[in-house]
C-alpha cells in the first residue's frame, strides 16, 4: 500500500496547484495503480496460503498419513488428512488480464521439486527459469522434516518481490538469473493515449494455483505441479497400509476392576515387505486358570479384544494369530505353526551350572536339545546360552542356529557331561567380555541375563525370550543392576528396556525355598520367579532331578507357539525418538483384561 499512498500524495499536491486542471485522466491512472496494488495484495495472500498448504501436503507424504476427505470449495478443494491436519488448494485457473499500462514481470512461482535424495525442496520459477531456493550458505531449503522452511512472499516499497525464510522476521529480494531484482508492480504509462493491455497477471498461465490439475485415480489423490509437471499422489483412507486408517481405531476401553492377564513384552519392527506397516510381535497370552491361550482380534472385528495406542493416539490394528491358536478356536488342536503367522524368536537359556545343579544338569541339557529341535522345525527361532558357577559367568554362546547350539552342548572336548556342558566359550571375544561379570553373591540369574542383553547379537524385530534354570535364589550381592528389581518398572533399580525380552523361570528346589516359608531378602536372596512376574513370563516349579518334566509341556512353549503379530500403519514420525506404547486387552464379556504401558520404545527398521 506504500506505492498507492505515494501516488495519492502526488495527486493532492497537483490538485492544490491548479484547481482548473482536468484531472479525470490522472484519476484514471491512480485507480489503475490502485487496481494493480490490490491485485498484488490478493495474489500475495493467496500465494502464501498456497505455500503453507503445499508444505502440509508434503508433510503428509513424509509422515505417511492418509487422505480422509476431499471437499470442493468455490475455487478449489479442502483436503483433510488422517492425522487431523488439512490443506486448501485452488484450481489452476488462468490469471486475469493486466490493466492498462506496462505491467511488471509475472510473480515468481514458488513451488517444490524432488531431488535425487528423494526429498522435496523449494524452488522458484522466474520467466520459465527454475532454480533452487537456498539459504545464505547455499543449502537447499527442505519442505518437510526438522529443518523445514516455509517461504513467505511480500512486495517491498520499491515494488520488487521479496521473500522471507524465517516466518517474516527478515526478507531478501528475489533475483532473476541475471542477478536483478524481480519487479512486482509495473511503472504506470505516460500521460496521453492509453497503453496496450498488459500481459496476464501473476503468476501467469495457472493463476494463483501451484497445481495444473487435481484428480482422483485408483484410490489416490493425484496433483500435478504447475511449475514442473511432476505428479504428487497420496492414498485415501481405504488404501492405508493395513487396509484401514487410524481414524477407524475408535476409543480405547477402560478397565473395570483389577487386571487378571499377563501381557508379555513386545518386539517392534517395520515389515520387511511393506515399509508402511509396523509389526508388533507378542508371545502368547494364557487364559488364567486354564491351559488355553487367547485368540486376539483387532480393529473392526466383532470380537475385538486388543487395542494399541502410540503416544496417546489410538492405532488401527490387524492381528495374525498363530496356527496353533487358530486351530484351537476351530476345535482342532494343532502343534504346528507357519513362519508367516509366527513371531520371530531369539531364545536364550540361562543355566545355573554350579555344583548344586549336578543332579539335573544332564537332563536340563538334553531337554534344551530336544526342545530347540522341536521349535526350530516349525518356527523362525534361534538360540543362545549363558552359564554361571556361583558368582561369575563361566560359559556362553551367542545367538546362533539350533545345530550350533547342539554342537556347543554335545561336541566340545571336556564339555560333554553334566554341568560342564554349559561352561566355556566358542567366541574369544565373549570370553573377554565375561570377565567383567564376576561379582555376584552366588547363583545369580540377573548377571547372566544382563550379560546376554549387553553382549549378544539379537536379530532386529525378534522376540527376546529367556529361559532361566536354577535351584537357588537370585543372589546379586547387593548389586541392583543384577537384581530381580532391575526388570521391575516400579523399582529404582530398573534398567530393563520395554522391548528387551520376557523371562521364563524353571525353579527346581521348592523343598528348601518354599514361597510361603522362605524369607526372601532383596538384593541378597531374591525369589528368581520374580524375573518372570515382572516381564510377563511364566514359571514352573519342579523337583531337584528335573524328572517327569518336558520343556515342550512348559508354559514357555505355549507362549512361543501361540504368539501373535499385530500390524499397524507406520508413520514416519514414529521412526525417530522414543515413544510410549499402551496395550489394552479386554475380552468381549469383560471377564479377562489387562493394560500395560511401555515407555521409551524405539522402533527398528528391519525384521531381517
Amino acid at each position: 500500500m506504500k506505492a498507492k499512498n505515494i501516488w495519492l500524495l502526488v495527486l493532492l499536491v497537483m490538485t492544490a496547484i491548479s484547481c482548473k486542471y482536468d484531472d479525470g485522466e490522472l484519476w484514471d491512472k491512480v485507480n489503475s495503480l490502485d487496481d494493480r496494488v490490490t491485485s498484488i495484495e490478493e495474489t500475495l495472500e493467496n500465494l502464501n496460503e498456497q505455500t503453507s498448504s503445499l508444505q502440509t501436503l508434503i508433510n503428509g507424504i513424509a509422515n505417511r498419513v492418509y487422505i480422509s476427505s476431499v471437499t470442493s470449495t468455490n475455487n478449489g478443494y479442502t483436503i483433510e488428512f488422517s492425522d487431523g491436519t488439512a490443506a486448501t488448494i485452488t484450481n489452476g485457473a488462468d490469471g486475469a488480464d493486466g490493466v492498462d499500462g506496462a505491467d511488471g514481470a509475472d510473480a515468481p512461482v514458488i513451488s517444490i521439486q524432488k531431488d535425487t535424495d528423494g526429498k522435496y525442496y523449494w524452488i522458484q520459477v522466474i520467466d520459465g527459469a527454475v532454480s533452487w531456493l537456498v539459504d545464505d550458505a547455499g543449502n537447499k531449503l527442505p519442505v518437510s522434516g526438522k529443518d523445514a522452511i516455509t517461504p513467505k512472499l511480500e512486495v517491498n516499497a520499491n515494488g520488487f518481490w521479496i521473500v522471507s525464510y524465517d516466518n517474516g522476521l527478515t526478507f531478501t529480494e528475489i533475483l532473476d538469473e541475471a542477478g536483478n531484482p524481480v519487479k512486482a508492480v509495473g511503472k504506470d504509462g505516460e500521460d496521453g493515449a492509453d497503453g496496450a493491455d498488459g500481459s496476464d497477471g501473476a503468476p501467469g498461465a495457472n493463476g494463483d494455483s501451484f497445481f495444473s490439475s487435481v484428480k482422483i485415480e485408483n484410490g489416490y489423490l493425484v496433483l500435478v505441479l504447475a511449475a514442473t509437471g511432476e505428479e504428487i499422489s497420496m492414498p485415501f483412507d481405504n488404501n492405508a497400509a493395513i487396509g484401514m486408517p487410524d481414524s477407524k481405531a475408535g476409543a480405547t476401553p477402560t478397565l473395570q476392576g483389577e487386571s487378571n492377564l499377563t501381557i508379555p513384552q513386545p518386539a517392534f519392527y517395520v515389515d520387511e515387505n511393506n515399509e508402511d506397516i509396523l509389526n508388533m510381535s507378542l508371545t502368547g497370552i494364557q487364559i488364567p486358570g486354564t491351559d488355553e491361550w487367547m485368540e486376539l482380534f483387532g480393529t473392526g472385528h466383532a470380537s475385538q479384544n486388543i487395542w494399541v495406542e502410540v503416544d496417546g493416539k489410538p492405532k488401527a490394528i490387524s492381528v495374525i494369530n498363530s496356527e496353533t491358536v487358530q486351530a484351537k478356536s476351530r476345535g482342532a488342536v494343532s502343534r504346528t505353526a507357519s513362519f508367516v503367522s509366527q513371531a520371530k524368536a531369539d531364545v536364550v537359556f540361562l543355566v545355573d551350572n554350579s555344583g548344586s545343579m549336578s543332579e539335573e544338569a544332564n537332563t536340563v541339557a538334553q531337554e534344551i536339545i530336544d526342545w530347540s529341535t522341536t521349535l526350530s522345525q516349525t518356527m523362525d527361532v534361534q538360540f543362545g546360552c549363558v552359564g554361571i558357577d556361583h558368582n561369575y559367568v563361566n560359559g556362553a554362546i551367542d545367538i546362533t542356529t539350533v545345530e550350533a547350539l547342539h554342537d556347543y552342548l554335545n561336541n566340545r572336548s571336556g564339555h560333554t557331561y553334566g554341568i560342564y556342558r554349559t561352561t566355556g566359550y566358542v567366541d574369544a571375544n565373549l570370553e573377554t567380555k565375561a570377565a567383567a561379570y564376576n561379582n555376584a553373591g552366588g547363583e545369580c540369574g540377573g548377571i547372566m541375563l544382563h550379560f546376554a542383553d549387553e553382549n549378544f547379537t539379537f536379530r532386529p524385530g525378534a522376540n527376546r525370550i529367556y529361559v532361566h534354570f536354577t535351584d537357588e535364589p537370585n543372589q546379586p550381592n547387593g548389586n541392583g543392576g543384577w537384581s530381580v528389581e532391575s526388570v521391575n518398572t516400579n523399582s529404582s533399580y530398573y534398567n530393563w528396556g520395554a522391548t528387551k525380552g520376557t523371562i521364563h523361570t524353571v525353579f527346581s528346589d521348592l523343598n528348601n525355598y518354599r514361597p510361603d516359608t522362605y524369607k526372601w531378602i532383596q538384593l541378597e536372596d531374591e525369589d528368581p520367579r520374580l524375573f518372570a512376574t515382572y516381564t510377563g513370563g511364566t514359571t514352573i516349579d519342579t523337583n531337584a532331578s528335573f524328572t517327569d518334566v518336558s520343556l515342550e509341556d512348559l508354559p514357555v512353549t505355549g507362549a512361543i507357539s501361540n504368539s501373535y503379530i499385530v500390524k499397524m500403519n507406520f508413520t514416519r514420525d514414529m521412526l525417530t525418538g522414543k515413544h510410549t506404547v499402551k496395550i489394552v486387552i479386554k475380552s468381549t464379556d469383560g471377564k479377562y483384561q489387562a493394560e500395560i504401558i511401555f515407555k521409551d520404545v524405539e522402533f527398528v527398521t528391519s525384521a531381517s
